[in-house]
């Protein structure tokens, strides 16, 4: 910007106008004023420039400074919940203050919040046990009370399992037929009848007839299950057939589904077999004729029922 310096007509310039010869002494001042007045100029225009230099640097400052609190507010929005969640987290594993002691010596120290928790989180959690205690009682209770009703109102589950040989035989030494339907009736009871097996040997002769066999022809179809099995041949001529193992096999088996084992026979061979059963829970009755019965076997039976004493009920007509 070019600046222009007018000067101001003295009355001595008038004059020169007017014809008159200026004065060289005259001209020293107002060329030291001209320079005093370029020099003010000169700083005033340095002064402007700064000023509007230093207004520039405010405007950039402020741009500057709006644009970065415009960021600041837009990572807050961001990130504003991480934030909570991590002052709440800090807040929460922060240490709770320790309460100083009372003034007082005698008096006892105050508990600090820490112990307070954990004692009063320890008495919750025994009262919470105790009520379990209490409702697990009341549940084996009831639990009983629904087993003894349902003791009394089911049936008990029996199996009756006979060694027909030695029954049949006993009752012909006795000089008795016995009508063994009668027998099963009366054997049950009113109880469950799980299963009734007969165990009966039967002859090998190829021309002989199933069903009239001695030993089978008084169970067939009389809700009895025939297990039968050849008899053995002697060099005397003589034949047995020993059902020893298939009758403890079966009994076995079936015993965890049965609450009573009736055992029709009287041969003391299954003595070891009654035992077994009952540590297992089940009741063992044995029934057989008292003459032909193992004093052995009586003794580990729960029941042991005397054919003689019913005979009249159970002979065969």
């Amino acid at each position: 910007m070019t600046l222009r310096f007018f000067r101001r007509k003295s009355a001595s310039s008038k004059a020169s106008s007017d014809g008159k010869a200026e004065e060289k002494p005259a001209e020293e001042p107002k060329r030291t004023r001209s320079r005093s007045t370029t020099a003010k100029s000169t700083t005033r225009t340095k002064r402007s420039t700064s000023i509007a230099k230093s207004t520039a640097e405010k405007e950039t400052v402020s741009t500057t400074t709006a644009k970065s609190t415009t960021s600041k507010t837009r990572r807050g929005r961001r990130g504003g919940v991480g934030r909570n969640k991590s002052r709440t987290k800090a807040a929460e594993s922060a240490p709770a203050p320790v309460i100083p002691l009372r003034a007082n010596a005698d008096a006892a120290p105050v508990t600090p919040p820490s112990e307070l928790n954990e004692r009063e989180l320890a008495e919750e959690q025994l009262a919470t046990l105790r009520g379990l205690q209490g409702s697990l009682s009341a549940i084996e209770n009831r639990l009983a009370g629904i087993e003894r009703i349902g003791v009394t109102a089911e049936q008990p589950r029996v199996g009756i399992f006979v060694d027909v040989p030695n029954v049949i035989y006993a009752g012909d030494r006795l000089g008795v037929s016995l009508d063994f339907k009668k027998v099963l009736d009366f054997l049950v009871d009113g109880r469950e009848l799980v299963r009734a097996s007969a165990y009966a040997p039967i002859s090998d002769a190829p021309n002989a007839k199933f069903e009239t066999q001695r030993f089978v022809q008084p169970f067939v179809d009389l809700g009895y299950r025939v297990v039968t099995k050849p008899h053995k041949r002697y060099a005397d001529g003589s034949m047995k057939a020993n059902f020893d193992v298939e009758l403890a096999m079966d009994v076995l088996t079936m015993s965890d589904r049965l609450d009573i084992v009736t055992l029709v026979s009287g041969d003391g061979d299954f003595r070891r077999l009654a035992e077994i059963v009952a540590s297992k829970g089940v009741r063992i009755e044995v029934v057989a004729f008292s003459e032909s019965t193992a004093a052995e076997l009586r003794a580990v039976a729960d029941k042991y029922i005397d054919l003689n004493q019913f005979i009249n009920e159970l002979r065969a007509e």
